[in-house]
C-alpha cells in the first residue's frame, strides 16, 4: 500500500481521494455549493464557478488551494 500526497500541500491524502483530509473537506464544499450557484446565477460552468470563488475575498485558503489543483486540470 502507497501512500500519496495530497494535490494541494504536504499531508499524506485519504484514500480513494487525492487531497488530504482538510481539502476534500474544501472540495467537498466546492461541489456541494456548485448546485446553489448554478441556481441562483443561471448556468454557470464548474470553471467559471472556480475562477469567481477564487477572486472572493471571502474564500478560505484550503478553497483556494483546491481552486487551484482544480484549475489545472
Amino acid at each position: 500500500m502507497t501512500t500519496q500526497k495530497c494535490a494541494a500541500c504536504h499531508r499524506i491524502s485519504v484514500s480513494e481521494s487525492k487531497y488530504c483530509i482538510h481539502h476534500k473537506q474544501a472540495f467537498d464544499i466546492l461541489v456541494n455549493n456548485y448546485k446553489t450557484w448554478v441556481d441562483g446565477f443561471g448556468g454557470f460552468l464548474w470553471q467559471d464557478y472556480l475562477i469567481r470563488l477564487s477572486k472572493m475575498q471571502e474564500t478560505g485558503n484550503w478553497v483556494k488551494q483546491v481552486i487551484d489543483v482544480e484549475l489545472k486540470k
